[in-house]
């Protein structure tokens, strides 16, 4: 648990200015998530301090973080901000979007408040989903980049997170606590992944405009 907070930590001083972020009326959607790339780097600096995760063949690592991550990096945005909100970003996710889109960004955001006096829940959360081989649906189901080379033991480390992340829950809740805790995260990482497919449409739209970093295009599988 020690070096799971360390290794975190030690990611998240390296996008600590995003809680003091400004969105301004006249940055567009590419403009955010060109800037959101250091926060993005910081969580896979994160992964790359995980024992389990280097172990992995390096196709698979890349697959990982390409399939799952933009549907997880709003926990890590959540720890960032120590689960405040920045107050600037819902008028201009309005306005790159909807209103209603952020409105269900801001609710399944705040579903993680539970844990606001033990976030190593959601860094464990962080950890377990980035080993998941089935969170998000491949583009191309005829694409070899969508197959792993080593699916028994990616699901053989996310199972050895998993039971960590039970036990730590058992640990501070009861039982049926502890059942509705893993209940809220797993909603809420399911929501998020039907929002973000709603985000990728629009960020599809606006990379005809303008220019993304290379990072953000892979993550958002744009090439």
């Amino acid at each position: 648990m020690n070096n799971i907070s360390n290794a975190y930590q030690s990611a998240a001083d390296q996008a600590k200015d995003l809680q003091e972020k400004q969105y301004t009326p006249s940055m567009t959607l590419i403009d955010f998530l060109n800037e959101e790339s250091k926060v993005h780097e910081s969580l896979i600096n994160f992964y790359k301090a995980i024992p389990q995760f280097n172990e992995l063949d390096l196709r698979d690592r890349i697959l990982l973080i390409k399939l799952n991550f933009v549907k997880i990096i709003h926990l890590h945005c959540i720890l960032i901000q120590k689960f405040h909100e920045n107050p600037t970003i819902g008028a201009s996710m309005s306005k790159w979007i909807s209103a209603d889109f952020h409105s269900h960004m801001s609710g399944t955001r705040g579903k993680f408040d539970r844990f606001i006096e033990n976030p190593l829940i959601i860094k464990l959360a962080l950890i377990v989903f980035i080993f998941s081989i089935n969170l998000s649906t491949p583009r191309d189901t005829n694409s070899d980049d969508n197959y792993y080379k080593d699916k028994m033991k990616i699901c053989e480390i996310q199972d050895f997170y998993a039971t960590v992340l039970w036990r730590y829950l058992n640990s501070i809740y009861d039982e049926k606590g502890a059942i509705r805790s893993l209940e809220i995260i797993i909603a809420q990482i399911l929501r998020y992944q039907a929002l973000m497919v709603i985000m990728e449409e629009y960020v599809k739209k606006e990379i005809a405009k303008n220019p993304v970093v290379q990072l953000e295009e892979s993550l958002f599988r744009l090439t």
